[in-house]
């Protein structure tokens, strides 16, 4: 979605049923590298960690944020904690929410936070719909504050056909699919490991924590 949205793909798409050949497209708002860019990852779980992974092999600056602690994997170049988001949001031309969907994220972008984005930015959500507030979310694109949106998931979800965001030019929006295409092999592999694992009594691979809601 990153890199469809830097190179102005979803405008392109819109314009090929007519058959247009629109290179001024190409203006609005501008083509993009990702190269030398700077990237927020907000929550730094298994999804936001291979996200990180592949920016930084982009060759982009990685921020990240994650509410354990401020450790993270070497491709990371600064990981905050959680109240550090509005400061952080500033500095990333992409903005990416993989956060959790609990108590404490809930409607967490705002349009208080969006505020605060560079203006320009590109925002990314395969985290959870709950966690943006879709009106501001609305407001944020059509004011110009961010250039543009990929959401794989929405609030509320689906989506109803009426609703705006389906008509802007510079969003790209899928049904909650992200998961799909999936490595079956790795999948057989988690469920064999964590089987050895459980008779060996070792900690299992992608535990769920109830209390904490993810």
């Amino acid at each position: 979605m990153m890199l469809a949205l830097g190179r102005s793909l979803p405008r392109f798409g819109k314009a090929m049923p007519a058959g247009e050949w629109r290179r001024d497209l190409a203006s609005e708002p501008g083509m993009q590298v990702v190269t030398g860019r700077t990237i927020l990852v907000a929550g730094l779980g298994g999804i936001g960690q291979q996200v990180s992974l592949r920016a930084k092999a982009l060759g982009m600056e990685v921020l990240a944020t994650r509410n354990s602690s401020r450790e993270g994997p070497t491709y990371v170049d600064y990981v905050g904690l959680p109240h550090e988001l509005p400061e952080l949001v500033k500095r990333a031309d992409v903005v990416v929410n993989s956060l959790p969907l609990t108590g404490a994220t809930k409607g967490l972008f705002d349009a208080t936070l969006f505020a605060d984005f560079k203006e320009g930015a590109y925002f990314i959500n395969v985290g959870r719909g709950g966690t943006v507030d879709t009106d501001a979310l609305h407001e944020a694109l059509t004011s110009g504050r961010l250039a543009g949106a990929g959401l794989d998931v929405t609030d509320p979800e689906p989506l109803p056909p009426d609703h705006p965001l389906w008509q802007l030019p510079n969003v790209i929006i899928t049904p909650h699919i992200s998961a799909r295409g999936f490595d079956r092999a790795s999948l057989r592999f988690v469920i064999v490991e964590n089987l050895r694992r459980y008779m060996a009594g070792e900690t299992l691979l992608n535990e769920v924590e109830p209390a904490r809601g993810y």
